[in-house]
């Protein structure tokens, strides 16, 4: 078969020969790019949108890392004013200490205490406080005294409503919560 191929291109004119040379070329050079060059092509721009996906989300996790290590930090700091859970602190004892501190302790007509709950490691202590005729300035010389408990008190719930007869004396309800190691 390569003799009869060499044959003919014996007999073939100048003009015949490049041209069929150039179709050869052509041909060559097209299966080259669609074999080779294109793939390749395309496999680079893959690789293209990789990389910027990776470096994204390389700085999101970095991002992330530096929001977890705060958030760790905040969390080591808070679990240093948690008291430990072997009951020496009384969260209905400290609300009384921190009423009668600020001198409101016989505005007091209702503290109950509501049932501790274990939620992630963590026993959730919480006492219902209901003040009756309080001015504003001892509510709010009570929360500061909450704030600056030496454990972590933290007031969940605070309704003020102003009383019908005096408005200047307030009826208060606190939820007050505190969390313990367990």
């Amino acid at each position: 078969m390569m003799a009869m191929l060499q044959e003919r291109w014996r007999h073939l004119a100048a003009r015949e020969r490049m041209i069929v040379a150039i179709g050869t070329a052509v041909v060559v050079a097209s299966l080259l790019f669609l074999i080779v060059i294109d793939p390749l092509m395309t496999r680079i721009d893959k690789v293209d949108r990789q990389t910027a996906r990776k470096s994204k989300e390389r700085v999101e996790l970095s991002a992330m890392a530096t929001e977890y290590a705060a958030k760790q930090a905040r969390l080591a700091k808070l679990e240093q004013r948690l008291p430990a859970g072997d009951g020496q602190f009384s969260l209905l004892a400290f609300m009384e200490e921190a009423a009668a501190s600020v001198q409101i302790r016989d505005r007091i007509v209702g503290m109950q205490p509501q049932q501790a709950t274990l939620q992630h490691g963590y026993q959730e202590m919480a006492v219902d406080l209901r003040l009756d005729g309080v001015q504003l300035p001892q509510l709010l010389a009570l929360l500061v005294a909450l704030e600056q408990a030496p454990y972590d008190v933290q007031v969940q719930h605070l309704q003020i409503k102003p009383k019908y007869d005096n408005p200047v004396n307030l009826d208060a309800t606190l939820r007050i919560v505190s969390y313990a190691k367990a």
